[in-house]
């Protein structure tokens, strides 16, 4: 689940619910089984007209304003898929399916609060149905309402019975709330009663990223355990079996998958791709699997040669749609992380096919053939025994951020304050007991430092109440310490960067767009570096800005760099400046050059196909 401040959980919101009885299948089909069909196929066009029809015949027909809420849902059409789906409601009270399908399609449009209300008011009447609970629970999930996301969850565990659906989601719900450890507990105890549950493995393969102690082996035996879940009953596709035209030089069909291009932390690290990729070479398709568009996304999309968005979440509809583009090589840029497209990608879809960018371990599966990382996050020898794929590195460094905004950094606040004030704005999900630790001793040691963390979920009561503890139990009392929830503006986010003078990273897993956001705004970032991938992007980031003096080997080492940088205030203020001046200079955002370091890369992978393919047609 999980990138550079990517959502860390491998979960997908819930489907939207229209089903043929399997009893039904051998028999003749009605006209609005046929229709149903025809949308289930991804053939909404066809489906469309045939319920368009079938309503003019009956207007009070609640299945077939179901199905059309389908059909305009998967389509992006969201205010009429809500209009057809409440009618679905008011002309059958008890539709369980039409009322989890209903909150699902607020939540889609972006209508979060919409969506959370009207759930409510179903809840009373449907409380006994997980598909509601879990379409309720997404909503407030959806508002950064993780602690009422939590008791829905456990209340219908504990007085319905087990769902594995909903003790999966819970999973990703105490993980997003910042406790990993009883996110695993909770996984694994799962995984006793439903072994080899695929969701709740591929949860928590993503949670051990999280926890400083987990191991490496089991960690990656679950990612390929979860990958073995996404390809098993799927058909084995030889690669060399596809009758793409093998020349190794000719302009070449690369497909790019996510669901976050968009006003995301992925966006700023696909940017330099989309914009600076070899355009005479490569024809750049873009799939874009979310149910909205932003800015960002108007953005992007004119940089790609070709652009679909796809608002379902089938698999085989997503898959369908890049196979028509006649696609060489599928770049995914997501992994185990929310809305993955992953489950897409088997049985396998093209040629070649790479994951990159989005999460920092493999994916598991035997379908993807590459993935990108460089030497300082994934060190030759030791990293390639941990991964599936074939682990391409793109020295100096695997990624190219680029700043959502145009901003130079503020004077450094001790000037104004007289402290110095340190800052963590990481996702809550890396705020390990670890890294708590050393913030209690780099405090101590400061006694009049303060400390300044922010991140979404402490807009919610009891996160910001678990936080407090959790700062307290490391002797940094309530009146050293402030927690600050989302900003309604990126470029307000970014201005909380002047509030801080030394940020510290997270670990086991680090930071990435947080750390790259810290250099832009000119604020020092002391980082730990660790052993697997997502405990090694600080080496990599911070190689990469030439200021590997912020960078500590041991626990120690993290604290003494940060209390000797603020033992000097007055070389503070010309840090600031350098730091974004030399970032913006650096091979992290030379977006030409890492481009050209990309699609040299695929290009490889391609000429790699095209000769194993010449092979084969030899023998």
């Amino acid at each position: 689940m999980i990138t550079p401040s990517c959502e860390p959980a491998n979960r997908r919101p819930p489907r939207l619910r229209f089903d043929v009885p399997l009893y039904l299948l051998n028999q003749p089909l009605t006209k609005f089984q046929e229709a149903v069909m025809h949308l289930n196929a991804g053939r909404y066009a066809k489906g469309e007209e045939m319920l368009r029809t079938l309503l003019r015949v009956n207007p009070n027909d609640a299945s077939v304003h179901n199905g059309l809420g389908k059909c305009f849902a998967e389509t992006g059409r969201y205010d009429q898929a809500i209009y057809h789906v409440e009618r679905c409601l008011a002309l059958n009270p008890t539709d369980r399916v039409a009322a989890g399908n209903l909150i699902h399609m607020m939540t889609l449009a972006g209508r979060k609060q919409d969506a959370v209300k009207k759930g409510e008011q179903l809840l009373p009447r449907f409380a006994r149905e997980p598909n509601v609970v879990l379409s309720l629970a997404t909503a407030y999930v959806a508002i950064t309402d993780y602690e009422r996301a939590e008791y829905l969850l456990k209340k219908f565990n504990n007085e319905v019975g087990v769902a594995p659906n909903l003790v999966s989601y819970l999973g990703a719900v105490l993980l997003n709330l910042g406790r990993a450890p009883e996110s695993e507990q909770t996984l694994r105890l799962l995984l006793k009663h439903v072994p080899g549950d695929g969701m709740a493995t591929g949860l928590l393969a993503s949670a051990l990223n999280y926890l400083p102690n987990a191991d490496r082996r089991e960690c990656f035996e679950l990612h390929r355990a979860f990958g073995r879940s996404l390809e098993n009953g799927k058909p084995v596709v030889d690669p060399l079996s596809f009758a793409n035209d093998p020349n190794p030089d000719r302009q070449i069909r690369v497909a790019i998958i996510s669901p976050d291009f968009r006003e995301h932390p992925v966006a700023r690290f696909a940017d330099a791709i989309l914009r600076h990729h070899d355009r005479e070479r490569i024809h750049l398709a873009g799939f874009y699997l979310f149910p909205t568009d932003d800015r960002v996304t108007k953005e992007l999309q004119p940089l790609c040669a070709s652009w679909r968005s796809i608002r379902t979440s089938k698999p085989e509809i997503i898959a369908d749609w890049i196979k028509k583009e006649n696609i060489d090589v599928v770049v995914e840029i997501c992994g185990l992380t929310s809305n993955s497209p992953l489950f897409a990608l088997a049985p396998r879809i093209a040629p070649v096919q790479v994951s990159a960018i989005g999460y920092p371990h493999t994916t598991g599966m035997s379908t993807i053939d590459a993935r990108f990382v460089d030497s300082f996050t994934d060190p030759v020898g030791d990293a390639d025994q941990f991964a599936t794929e074939k682990l391409i590195r793109l020295d100096p460094c695997f990624l190219c951020y680029t700043p959502l905004h145009k901003r130079r950094p503020g004077p450094s606040p001790v000037a104004k304050n007289g402290f110095i004030t340190f800052g963590s704005f990481n996702k809550i999900t890396k705020f390990s007991d670890a890294a708590f630790e050393l913030w209690g001793r780099i405090m101590q040691r400061v006694p009049n430092a303060r400390l300044l963390v922010k991140t979404a979920a402490l807009d919610g009561v009891s996160a910001k109440k678990d936080v407090s503890a959790r700062l307290a139990r490391v002797g940094i009392t309530p009146d050293r310490f402030e927690l600050v929830g989302l900003q309604k503006e990126s470029i307000d986010h970014l201005g909380m960067y002047d509030r801080v003078d030394i940020a510290l990273d997270t670990f086991p897993y680090n930071g990435t767009t947080t750390t790259c956001e810290s250099l832009y705004m000119g604020v020092p970032v002391v980082a730990l570096e660790g052993k697997p991938h997502a405990a090694r992007v600080c080496v990599s980031l911070l190689h990469a800005v030439g200021h590997t003096e912020l960078l500590a080997r041991t626990g120690d080492e993290y604290v003494d760099i940060a209390v000797r940088l603020a033992s000097d205030p007055a070389a503070l203020a010309p840090l600031r400046e350098r730091l974004h001046d030399d970032l913006l200079a650096s091979p992290l955002c030379d977006a030409k050059s890492y481009a050209a370091r990309w699609s040299g890369a695929v290009r490889d992978l391609w000429r790699d196909w095209c000769a194993r393919k010449a092979a084969a047609t030899r023998v």
